[in-house]
């Protein structure tokens, strides 16, 4: 209890406090991602629980070029600062939720140099392109390359 009043056990609960947030944080980032793969009011998952799903066969061609290096892009929301950049470079990718805070509306809504263009404009450094799944785009391995320092 003298420990306690003294303020020495604050830092232990200070430590708690901010792995509690941080747990919270990361849950939420995974269940919007979820939710926006499933349709943002939900409807994606009854959907999906309603349906068969059919998975491709293997050996079927895709209409893109990939090395399997596929990596999706991500803002990392909470910290974006809504200065209008990547929702003016390409509206078709980048939206804005209910709290103006922007996240990936559709990925594939435009060519990834406008991913990139938008890493770089960003003003808060929260937009990572990720990998382009079609690698056949014009000056891809240019924009890879720019794309690297913002993944």
């Amino acid at each position: 209890m003298l420990c306690e009043l003294a303020g020495l056990n604050k830092e232990k609960k200070e430590v708690a406090d901010i792995e509690k947030k941080i747990r919270t944080e990361v849950i939420n980032r995974i269940s919007k991602g979820l939710m926006q793969l499933a349709g943002d009011d939900g409807s994606g998952l009854i959907e999906l629980a309603s349906n068969d799903v059919v998975a491709p066969a293997v050996n079927e061609p895709s209409n893109t070029s990939s090395n399997g290096s596929y990596m999706a892009p991500w803002i990392e929301t909470e910290s974006c600062t809504s200065c209008d950049e990547c929702t003016k470079l390409n509206n078709k990718i980048f939206a804005y939720n209910n709290n103006k805070k922007a996240y990936i509306l559709n990925a594939f809504g435009g060519p990834y140099e406008d991913l990139v263009k938008a890493a770089e404009k960003c003003t808060a450094r929260v937009i990572h392109p990720g990998l382009p799944q079609d690698l056949s785009g014009k000056d891809i391995e240019k924009w890879i390359k720019r794309g690297e320092k913002y993944n």
